[in-house]
């Protein structure tokens, strides 16, 4: 049964303690909902669940907050809500649960939101709360003991950057472009104008209008920055996207009249829990087989960029060069804004797709790997 992309929306991006820092997760989840059936001149009767990606759910993005999105937004009370926490991967596992779900007939059109307050709700916030036990436990811990234990994300892909040649050059000349195809990029067409709500140390007033992502400043060169972690290391924070906020949505259906595109494959794997792009290759070949492609029939390649490295690494796996990916720059322009990030790989990567061209979004963490396939319509 084919699965079609009705609407795909999301506000604007702006690092933590930035104008969207005064958002609750769930007001502003509840913003861009209505935004999305309004884009899609839809009812909210129309929509049979809802679900939220989201990689931090605790606190404020705790407790169903997709359920409490539900019913922020004013929706029928029948609609139900639920929350998939996929780590780096959140957002896209979250599209893939809804496109099995009207695949299978189980529902008919689904919303799908990628969710970040990281304000509100740091980036590490669920394994810092420990009153009620330590996350993962031991066994993780100790199934790598031997190979020096488990790392961060990001020092995790410094360390297999440095194990294949990827250089310090590589990750800033990846930042950079990034920073460059982002500035030069229109306001995406997905983007809807949200009212600011500024942290404290933001000199913009409540309720300014931002229509547009807010670049953070990098200098003008990049070889002067110190490494963020060992003296000799190769990420630095040019090359290290930094926490952002952002919610992202897609409304899926079975109703292919007139689809924005036509969701063809979305597979995750995992990999090596060293490697930060584990599982990258495993997702794309399933993804293809499914889809009935190769990956010569791919026009254009959005890939995450939590750090340039982890982006390199995964070229390296999908096999294509940096230049092909992410044309519109990514996460390193703006910042990281977890599951928002990973479900905005869509977003805006359909918004550019021409008709009857393919795309292939990868997301990628030591959770394992996404890879979801749109055709342009």
């Amino acid at each position: 049964m084919p699965v079609a992309l009705a609407v795909a929306v999301r506000t604007p991006f702006a690092l933590a303690d930035g104008v969207l820092a005064g958002w609750h997760p769930v007001d502003l989840t509840a913003l861009t909902l209505n935004a999305a059936i309004a884009r899609a001149r839809m009812g909210a009767s129309q929509i049979d669940e809802v679900i939220v990606g989201c990689n931090e759910p605790v606190g404020a993005q705790g407790a169903d907050m997709a359920r409490a999105a539900v019913l922020a937004a004013g929706w029928p009370d029948s609609i139900g809500g639920l929350v998939v926490d996929g780590g780096e991967t959140s957002g896209s596992a979250a599209l893939h649960l809804a496109a099995a779900l009207i695949a299978s007939g189980s529902a008919r059109t689904v919303a799908v939101a990628g969710v970040s307050s990281a304000s509100i709700v740091q980036p590490g916030a669920s394994a810092l709360g420990r009153t009620y036990g330590r996350p993962w436990g031991e066994g993780p811990a100790e199934r790598v003991a031997d190979r020096g234990g488990l790392f961060p994300a990001p020092r995790a892909a410094e360390l297999a950057a440095a194990r294949l040649d990827i250089s310090r050059s590589d990750q800033d000349d990846w930042a950079r472009r990034s920073g460059q195809r982002r500035s030069a990029a229109s306001p995406a067409a997905s983007i809807f104008t949200v009212d600011a709500r500024p942290g404290d140390s933001i000199a913009v007033q409540r309720g300014t209008p931002i229509d547009d992502d807010v670049m953070r400043e990098l200098p003008l060169d990049l070889s002067g920055l110190p490494p963020v972690f060992d003296d000799d290391g190769t990420v630095t924070s040019a090359s290290f996207a930094p926490a952002a906020d952002g919610v992202s949505v897609i409304i899926l259906t079975r109703d292919t009249a007139s689809p924005g595109a036509v969701l063809l494959a979305g597979v995750r794997s995992a990999g090596d829990p060293l490697d930060p792009a584990g599982g990258v290759e495993a997702s794309l070949t399933r993804a293809l087989e499914i889809a009935e492609m190769t990956s010569s029939d791919i026009d254009g390649w959005e890939v995450s960029e939590s750090t340039a490295a982890s982006a390199l690494l995964a070229c390296k796996n999908l096999g294509v060069r940096p230049e092909q990916v992410n044309r519109q720059g990514g996460a390193l322009a703006v910042g990281d804004a977890g599951a928002a990030e990973d479900l905005r790989l869509s977003v805006d990567g359909v918004a550019a797709c021409a008709p009857d061209s393919h795309l292939a979004v990868v997301s990628t963490g030591p959770t394992g790997a996404a890879t979801t396939i749109w055709r342009g319509t």
